[in-house]
């Protein structure tokens, strides 16, 4: 077994069992090396890399060196991608852009009125989208597109390739240029294709200056001479030209057709700054719309609520939301509208709107008995709504199935970001059940309304037409009929609008404020 592998691999190497046509590509491969402009990196007689080709990688590696401690700093990096894209803004973008940062709209917003600022910031925000148009969006994604091939150059493992010569070679050495003998090119065969694979995207027509200028800025200090450069990548495109390499890669490995790797980039950095800028000034208009919302919410609940002990939810709250959303993860988005409605049954239904719809249900002669049945359904769909509300708040307690599952995907899920799908199918569930549940009663309380507003109507008309028994049954209430329909009516039509506002997204539209 081991006589014919070592057979195999002489074939291999001295032409044994190679097509004619295979000989004569390589003959013509030799002739290539032999009349380039580069012939000295290769000896065909050996098949040696000559010490010139070692020492045309040093002189690479000694120019790019102080580049390549750049590109290890990934703060200096982050700041490089913001400066690309800052180097093709122009003072109109600028000033948009200064208009829509945060501090900026803080400023505005002391003296102009919520509706106004949030049509100004969409107003900028769709300047700045017709600013930073395409052809901008374009040079920044090439100019990063450019650091990027650098970025592959500089990170082409030079100390790895100079090692093959002395082991104790160190990184970044410059005082003593090393030695460097002929080496047979079958044991750096990967490293020369890898060259080429690195090297393929540098063109010296490319704003080489430019991206230099921005390295500087960055670092805070020059990390290669710009003309020095600027040849460098002349040099290296020109060994690319003739083909050297890849020659040499073919003739020794007997394989004409052998092609080096080819990278290409497509960096969107333009479209991801322009996404970011908007979604910062759409977050900001979410801030008015947010705040606008709460001061509603408050000031429903004070008109609906007479207590101010509201909390009656003990899992699926907006506390325990808290940590969900610091991990950018689903939250309990009706958390706040499901604990209103379970103090809102508790705390009326249960009482004044079932005993006065048992008042005019029960001991009222209604006149169309489909409108009694109607109203009689809602009620009894509205108080069944309270054991689901305790079913799901259960469900999601410690020692609740979902709840116990959620807290152990939340424990592991800074160590195990996968851990995020079992966390939004868990809140996902438990919110669409919330929602489905708020929904349920808000139609049986719209119903409910409906039907008091007609009997309010009818209790003040001469000759009511919907009851014809107003005086009997008003006897039976504590209180006026007239004057608590009005009020239960009022109470329902804001508890409504409550859950209206609890479980509707912005969509940063005043018009009906």
């Amino acid at each position: 077994m081991a006589e014919d592998l070592m057979d195999k691999v002489f074939s291999l190497f001295s032409g044994e069992g190679l097509t004619d046509e295979k000989q004569n590509m390589l003959k013509g491969i030799a002739k290539e090396l032999g009349q380039s402009k580069y012939a000295k990196f290769f000896r065909v007689r050996s098949e040696e890399t000559d010490p010139s080709f070692s020492s045309f990688l040093f002189y690479v590696y000694k120019m790019i060196f102080p580049i390549k401690e750049f590109y290890k700093d990934i703060k200096k990096i982050a700041k490089l991608r913001t400066m690309i894209v800052e180097s093709c803004i122009d003072a109109d973008i600028q000033e948009t852009v200064i208009r829509l940062s945060e501090a900026n709209l803080n400023e505005k917003a002391k003296s102009t009125p919520p509706e106004s600022l949030v049509a100004s910031i969409q107003k900028d925000i769709e300047l700045l989208s017709s600013q930073f148009n395409h052809d901008k969006i374009s040079a920044a994604n090439h100019r990063y597109e450019l650091a990027g091939a650098l970025e592959q150059l500089v990170k082409y493992n030079f100390l790895g390739f100079f090692k093959k010569f002395d082991p104790h070679f160190a990184d970044g050495s410059f005082v003593i240029e090393p030695k460097f003998p002929a080496i047979k090119t079958i044991l750096i065969v990967d490293q020369i294709g890898e060259f080429l694979t690195v090297t393929h995207l540098l063109k010296p027509e490319e704003d080489w200056v430019s991206l230099l200028a921005l390295l500087k800025a960055c670092n805070g200090q020059e990390l290669a001479n710009p003309e020095q450069f600027k040849t460098m990548i002349k040099t290296i495109r020109e060994v690319h030209a003739s083909k050297i390499l890849e020659l040499m890669v073919q003739y020794t490995l007997r394989n004409p057709v052998w092609q080096f790797k080819h990278l290409s980039f497509s960096e969107s950095i333009g479209e991801s700054w322009l996404v970011a800028k908007k979604s910062e000034a759409f977050g900001y208009i979410a801030r008015i719309n947010n705040a606008k919302k709460n001061k509603q919410i408050k000031a429903l609940t004070n008109q609906i609520f007479e207590s101010s002990d509201l909390v009656r939810l003990e899992n699926y709250t907006e506390q325990f939301s808290e940590p969900l959303q610091k991990r950018n993860v689903d939250y309990f988005y009706y958390a706040g509208g499901l604990n209103y409605l379970k103090a809102f049954l508790e705390d009326y239904v249960e009482k004044e709107i079932k005993e006065i719809c048992d008042i005019l249900l029960i001991r009222g002669q209604w006149t169309n008995s489909t409108m009694s049945m109607e109203m009689s359904d809602a009620l009894h769909r509205l108080a069944g709504t309270s054991e689901p509300i305790a079913k799901l708040d259960m469900v999601m307690s410690d020692d609740g199935a979902e709840g116990s599952r959620l807290r152990a995907s939340l424990l592991r899920f800074d160590r195990d970001p996968t851990q995020a799908r079992i966390i939004n199918s868990i809140v996902g569930k438990n919110n669409g059940d919330a929602l489905e549940i708020i929904n349920e009663a808000a139609q049986a309380l719209i119903i409910i309304g409906k039907h008091l507003k007609n009997l309010i109507e009818d209790i003040q008309k001469k000759h009511p037409e919907l009851l014809i028994n107003w005086r009997e049954i008003n006897l039976a209430s504590k209180e006026p009929l007239a004057q608590r329909m009005v009020a239960d009516f009022k109470r329902i039509n804001y508890f409504v609008q409550l859950m209206h506002l609890c479980t509707h997204m912005e969509n940063n539209d005043f018009t009906n404020s």
